[in-house]
Protein backbone atom coordinates (compact mmCIF):
# COMPACT_ATOMS: atom_id res chain seq x y z
CA UNK A 1 0.00 0.00 0.00
CA UNK A 2 0.91 3.50 -0.94
CA UNK A 3 1.04 4.17 2.72
CA UNK A 4 4.43 2.34 3.13
CA UNK A 5 5.83 1.62 -0.70
CA UNK A 6 5.18 5.63 -1.01
CA UNK A 7 6.21 7.41 2.12
CA UNK A 8 2.26 8.82 2.32
CA UNK A 9 2.10 8.25 6.16
CA UNK A 10 0.15 11.11 6.82
CA UNK A 11 -2.48 8.98 5.13
CA UNK A 12 -2.81 6.98 8.57
CA UNK A 13 -6.17 7.95 10.35
CA UNK A 14 -8.26 6.69 12.79
CA UNK A 15 -10.37 4.29 9.78
CA UNK A 16 -7.74 2.28 8.52
CA UNK A 17 -5.32 2.23 11.96
CA UNK A 18 -6.21 -0.99 12.70
CA UNK A 19 -5.28 -2.38 9.47
CA UNK A 20 -1.73 -0.51 9.71
CA UNK A 21 -1.27 -2.22 12.74
CA UNK A 22 -1.85 -5.59 11.47
CA UNK A 23 0.25 -4.82 8.48
CA UNK A 24 3.15 -3.79 10.78
CA UNK A 25 2.93 -6.82 12.60
CA UNK A 26 2.71 -8.91 9.94
CA UNK A 27 5.71 -7.25 8.67
CA UNK A 28 7.55 -8.34 12.46
CA UNK A 29 6.57 -12.17 11.76
CA UNK A 30 8.35 -12.02 8.06
CA UNK A 31 11.33 -10.84 9.90
CA UNK A 32 11.33 -13.66 12.10
CA UNK A 33 10.62 -16.32 9.98
CA UNK A 34 13.07 -18.67 9.00
CA UNK A 35 13.15 -21.08 6.23
CA UNK A 36 14.20 -24.25 7.22
CA UNK A 37 14.31 -25.76 4.18
CA UNK A 38 17.27 -27.86 2.24
CA UNK A 39 18.95 -25.10 0.10
CA UNK A 40 20.94 -25.83 -2.97
CA UNK A 41 24.58 -24.22 -3.48
CA UNK A 42 27.58 -23.51 -6.33
CA UNK A 43 30.47 -22.48 -6.04
CA UNK A 44 31.60 -19.05 -5.91
CA UNK A 45 33.77 -19.20 -8.74
CA UNK A 46 31.42 -20.98 -10.87
CA UNK A 47 28.22 -17.63 -9.95
CA UNK A 48 28.22 -16.38 -13.73
CA UNK A 49 26.96 -12.44 -11.64
CA UNK A 50 29.49 -12.58 -9.34
CA UNK A 51 32.29 -13.33 -11.57
CA UNK A 52 30.70 -11.40 -14.58
CA UNK A 53 31.03 -14.09 -16.74
CA UNK A 54 29.32 -14.17 -20.59
CA UNK A 55 28.50 -10.56 -19.85
CA UNK A 56 29.68 -8.60 -21.72
CA UNK A 57 29.51 -9.23 -25.50
CA UNK A 58 25.75 -11.25 -25.01
CA UNK A 59 24.22 -7.88 -25.98
CA UNK A 60 26.02 -4.89 -27.85
CA UNK A 61 25.09 -1.70 -29.63
CA UNK A 62 24.94 -3.86 -32.64
CA UNK A 63 21.97 -5.21 -30.67
CA UNK A 64 20.67 -2.42 -29.65
CA UNK A 65 20.55 -1.19 -33.57
CA UNK A 66 18.33 -4.35 -34.26
CA UNK A 67 16.08 -3.39 -31.05
CA UNK A 68 15.50 -0.28 -33.38
CA UNK A 69 14.76 -1.60 -36.67
CA UNK A 70 12.46 -4.05 -34.90
CA UNK A 71 10.57 -2.01 -33.01
CA UNK A 72 6.58 -1.85 -33.12
CA UNK A 73 3.98 0.17 -30.84
CA UNK A 74 0.64 -1.22 -30.33
CA UNK A 75 -2.41 -0.38 -29.12
CA UNK A 76 -3.92 -3.45 -26.81
CA UNK A 77 -7.60 -3.10 -25.04
CA UNK A 78 -9.28 -4.78 -22.28
CA UNK A 79 -12.65 -5.01 -20.62
CA UNK A 80 -10.72 -2.67 -17.81
CA UNK A 81 -8.18 -0.01 -19.56
CA UNK A 82 -6.28 0.09 -22.64
CA UNK A 83 -2.55 -0.47 -22.94
CA UNK A 84 0.20 0.69 -25.29
CA UNK A 85 2.67 -2.18 -26.13
CA UNK A 86 5.93 -1.74 -27.22
CA UNK A 87 7.10 -5.21 -29.10
CA UNK A 88 10.59 -5.74 -30.52
CA UNK A 89 14.07 -8.03 -29.99
CA UNK A 90 17.50 -7.56 -30.49
CA UNK A 91 20.25 -10.30 -31.48
CA UNK A 92 22.18 -11.82 -28.60
CA UNK A 93 25.47 -13.21 -29.53
CA UNK A 94 26.66 -15.26 -26.46
CA UNK A 95 24.98 -16.55 -23.52
CA UNK A 96 22.97 -14.25 -21.07
CA UNK A 97 23.74 -14.12 -17.06
CA UNK A 98 21.22 -12.53 -16.05
CA UNK A 99 18.53 -12.48 -19.08
CA UNK A 100 15.69 -10.49 -16.93
CA UNK A 101 17.91 -7.52 -16.60
CA UNK A 102 20.50 -7.52 -19.09
CA UNK A 103 18.18 -5.12 -20.72
CA UNK A 104 16.49 -2.17 -18.71
CA UNK A 105 13.64 0.04 -20.75
CA UNK A 106 11.52 3.16 -19.65
CA UNK A 107 9.44 5.73 -20.93
CA UNK A 108 11.85 8.84 -21.79
CA UNK A 109 9.36 10.98 -23.44
CA UNK A 110 5.47 10.42 -24.16
CA UNK A 111 4.47 11.93 -27.42
CA UNK A 112 1.35 10.33 -27.53
CA UNK A 113 -1.97 12.06 -28.69
CA UNK A 114 -5.39 10.71 -28.98
CA UNK A 115 -7.92 11.41 -31.46
CA UNK A 116 -8.97 14.42 -30.07
CA UNK A 117 -4.97 15.65 -30.34
CA UNK A 118 -4.79 15.49 -26.22
CA UNK A 119 -1.86 14.34 -25.00
CA UNK A 120 -2.34 10.40 -23.49
CA UNK A 121 -1.45 9.76 -19.72
CA UNK A 122 1.21 7.09 -19.78
CA UNK A 123 1.79 4.83 -16.31
CA UNK A 124 5.34 4.28 -16.54
CA UNK A 125 5.25 1.40 -14.18
CA UNK A 126 5.21 -1.34 -17.08
CA UNK A 127 4.62 -4.91 -17.47
CA UNK A 128 7.83 -6.86 -19.32
CA UNK A 129 7.61 -10.34 -20.71
CA UNK A 130 11.10 -11.57 -22.23
CA UNK A 131 11.33 -14.71 -24.57
CA UNK A 132 14.15 -16.04 -26.96
CA UNK A 133 13.96 -16.94 -30.69
CA UNK A 134 16.01 -18.73 -32.58
CA UNK A 135 16.52 -18.10 -36.80
CA UNK A 136 18.13 -20.11 -38.99
CA UNK A 137 19.54 -19.06 -42.26
CA UNK A 138 22.01 -20.94 -45.18
CA UNK A 139 24.97 -19.07 -46.22
CA UNK A 140 26.93 -20.82 -48.98
CA UNK A 141 25.08 -23.69 -47.59
CA UNK A 142 25.89 -23.80 -44.59
CA UNK A 143 23.58 -22.80 -41.86
CA UNK A 144 23.99 -20.50 -39.58
CA UNK A 145 22.00 -19.99 -36.27
CA UNK A 146 21.01 -16.69 -34.95
CA UNK A 147 19.29 -16.06 -31.22
CA UNK A 148 17.30 -12.63 -30.34
CA UNK A 149 15.82 -11.65 -27.13
CA UNK A 150 12.73 -11.05 -27.61
CA UNK A 151 11.05 -8.25 -25.26
CA UNK A 152 7.33 -7.49 -25.05
CA UNK A 153 6.59 -4.18 -22.35
CA UNK A 154 3.00 -3.22 -21.58
CA UNK A 155 1.90 0.27 -20.26
CA UNK A 156 -1.59 0.77 -19.31
CA UNK A 157 -2.89 4.37 -20.37
CA UNK A 158 -5.71 6.83 -19.37
CA UNK A 159 -7.32 7.01 -22.73
CA UNK A 160 -9.99 4.24 -23.45
CA UNK A 161 -10.59 5.34 -26.92
CA UNK A 162 -8.38 5.06 -30.10
CA UNK A 163 -6.69 5.77 -32.47
CA UNK A 164 -3.97 7.06 -30.90
CA UNK A 165 -1.06 8.44 -33.08
CA UNK A 166 2.39 10.35 -32.31
CA UNK A 167 5.16 7.93 -30.68
CA UNK A 168 7.06 7.17 -27.27
CA UNK A 169 10.98 7.67 -26.60
CA UNK A 170 12.35 4.83 -24.79
CA UNK A 171 15.36 5.14 -23.22
CA UNK A 172 16.93 1.34 -23.57
CA UNK A 173 19.92 0.29 -21.65
CA UNK A 174 22.50 -3.02 -21.63
CA UNK A 175 23.69 -4.40 -18.83
CA UNK A 176 27.25 -3.58 -18.78
CA UNK A 177 28.91 -4.65 -14.87
CA UNK A 178 27.98 -5.88 -11.25
CA UNK A 179 30.08 -4.00 -9.15
CA UNK A 180 29.77 -5.57 -5.57
CA UNK A 181 31.27 -5.81 -2.23
CA UNK A 182 31.86 -9.05 0.48
CA UNK A 183 30.38 -7.47 3.71
CA UNK A 184 30.37 -9.61 6.94
CA UNK A 185 28.16 -9.16 10.30
CA UNK A 186 31.12 -7.65 11.51
CA UNK A 187 30.48 -4.81 9.12
CA UNK A 188 27.37 -3.45 10.92
CA UNK A 189 27.15 0.31 10.86
CA UNK A 190 29.78 0.57 8.36
CA UNK A 191 29.26 2.33 5.04
CA UNK A 192 30.27 1.36 1.78
CA UNK A 193 30.21 2.97 -1.84
CA UNK A 194 28.20 0.26 -4.30
CA UNK A 195 27.57 1.52 -7.80
CA UNK A 196 28.91 5.14 -6.69
CA UNK A 197 26.68 5.52 -3.84
CA UNK A 198 26.89 5.43 -0.30
CA UNK A 199 25.62 2.53 1.30
CA UNK A 200 25.30 1.69 5.37
CA UNK A 201 24.77 -1.63 6.21
CA UNK A 202 22.45 -1.66 9.17
CA UNK A 203 21.67 -5.15 10.29
CA UNK A 204 21.09 -8.54 8.84
CA UNK A 205 18.19 -10.36 10.23
CA UNK A 206 17.31 -13.68 9.09
CA UNK A 207 16.70 -13.78 5.84
CA UNK A 208 16.94 -10.23 5.47
CA UNK A 209 19.41 -7.25 5.39
CA UNK A 210 18.76 -4.07 6.36
CA UNK A 211 20.47 -1.12 4.37
CA UNK A 212 20.55 2.36 4.64
CA UNK A 213 21.20 5.14 1.93
CA UNK A 214 18.94 4.61 -0.70
CA UNK A 215 15.84 6.82 -1.19
CA UNK A 216 12.49 6.17 -1.64
CA UNK A 217 11.67 7.37 -4.61
CA UNK A 218 14.85 6.53 -6.49
CA UNK A 219 15.00 3.07 -8.42
CA UNK A 220 18.39 2.09 -7.09
CA UNK A 221 19.50 -1.87 -8.03
CA UNK A 222 20.88 -3.48 -5.28
CA UNK A 223 20.86 -7.45 -4.24
CA UNK A 224 22.38 -9.83 -2.39
CA UNK A 225 23.92 -13.19 -2.71
CA UNK A 226 23.98 -15.56 0.44
CA UNK A 227 27.22 -17.88 1.37
CA UNK A 228 27.54 -20.56 3.34
CA UNK A 229 30.23 -21.46 6.04
CA UNK A 230 31.98 -22.68 2.90
CA UNK A 231 31.83 -19.46 1.23
CA UNK A 232 29.30 -21.37 -1.74
CA UNK A 233 26.64 -19.84 -3.06
CA UNK A 234 23.08 -20.29 -1.51
CA UNK A 235 20.77 -19.96 -4.59
CA UNK A 236 17.88 -18.60 -3.64
CA UNK A 237 14.79 -18.54 -6.68
CA UNK A 238 13.32 -15.54 -5.28
CA UNK A 239 14.85 -11.86 -4.22
CA UNK A 240 13.93 -8.63 -3.54
CA UNK A 241 13.85 -5.03 -1.78
CA UNK A 242 11.57 -3.52 -0.19
CA UNK A 243 11.81 0.21 1.91
CA UNK A 244 10.72 -0.12 5.45
CA UNK A 245 10.14 3.17 7.93
CA UNK A 246 12.86 3.34 10.44
CA UNK A 247 10.58 3.98 13.27
CA UNK A 248 9.17 0.50 12.71
CA UNK A 249 12.23 -1.50 12.12
CA UNK A 250 14.14 0.21 15.04
CA UNK A 251 11.28 -0.53 17.65
CA UNK A 252 11.47 -4.40 15.76
CA UNK A 253 15.08 -4.24 16.48
CA UNK A 254 14.69 -3.39 20.30
CA UNK A 255 12.21 -6.53 20.66
CA UNK A 256 11.95 -8.69 18.08
CA UNK A 257 9.22 -10.30 19.53
CA UNK A 258 7.09 -7.71 20.46
CA UNK A 259 3.42 -7.82 20.35
CA UNK A 260 0.56 -6.28 18.41
CA UNK A 261 -0.65 -4.76 21.44
CA UNK A 262 3.03 -3.53 22.28
CA UNK A 263 3.13 -2.00 19.30
CA UNK A 264 0.24 0.32 19.91
CA UNK A 265 1.54 1.67 22.57
CA UNK A 266 5.22 1.97 20.80
CA UNK A 267 3.77 3.61 17.76
CA UNK A 268 0.43 5.85 18.76
CA UNK A 269 -1.17 7.84 15.70
CA UNK A 270 0.55 10.79 16.00
CA UNK A 271 4.03 8.81 15.52
CA UNK A 272 2.64 6.51 12.89
CA UNK A 273 1.25 9.60 11.09
CA UNK A 274 4.90 11.24 10.98
CA UNK A 275 7.09 8.11 10.37
CA UNK A 276 8.43 9.62 7.11
CA UNK A 277 10.15 12.52 8.54
CA UNK A 278 12.67 10.18 10.03
CA UNK A 279 12.67 7.99 6.92
CA UNK A 280 13.36 5.26 5.26
CA UNK A 281 15.92 2.12 5.79
CA UNK A 282 15.63 -0.52 2.68
CA UNK A 283 15.10 -4.64 3.38
CA UNK A 284 17.02 -7.00 1.34
CA UNK A 285 15.14 -10.35 1.23
CA UNK A 286 16.95 -13.53 0.57
CA UNK A 287 14.80 -16.73 0.46
CA UNK A 288 17.17 -18.25 3.09
CA UNK A 289 18.65 -16.94 6.50
CA UNK A 290 22.16 -14.40 6.10
CA UNK A 291 24.40 -16.75 9.13
CA UNK A 292 28.04 -16.06 7.13
CA UNK A 293 29.27 -13.68 4.86
CA UNK A 294 27.15 -12.15 2.08
CA UNK A 295 27.70 -10.11 -1.32
CA UNK A 296 25.84 -6.89 -2.26
CA UNK A 297 26.25 -6.08 -5.73
CA UNK A 298 24.71 -4.11 -7.97
CA UNK A 299 23.77 -3.67 -11.85
CA UNK A 300 25.23 -0.87 -14.23
CA UNK A 301 23.44 -0.29 -17.49
CA UNK A 302 26.68 1.28 -19.58
CA UNK A 303 25.02 1.26 -22.88
CA UNK A 304 22.06 3.34 -23.41
CA UNK A 305 20.28 4.50 -26.57
CA UNK A 306 17.17 6.70 -26.88
CA UNK A 307 14.47 4.99 -29.42
CA UNK A 308 11.39 6.49 -30.71
CA UNK A 309 8.63 4.08 -31.88
CA UNK A 310 5.47 5.74 -33.86
CA UNK A 311 2.30 4.25 -33.22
Amino acid sequence: MSIFFKAESEKINKENLSDIYDAIYDMTLEFNSINKTKYVTESLKENKIYNKTLLSGSITEKGLMSFKQNATLELEKDSLQNFIVLKSSLSIYMEEADGVNSVSISIKENKLLDKNKSKVRINKNHIANFGTLRDYTKVNEVEKEQTYKTIEIKNSIGSKTGPLIGSVVYDVKILTDYPSIKLSKTDFGKSFLLNNKKITLINATNNIIIVDGITIDENFDITAINLDKKENVIKSPSTGKYPIYKDIYDIYNKNSNITKEELKKELPLEKLQKMKVNGFYYAIVNDFPFKNNFILFSRVYGISKDIEVKM
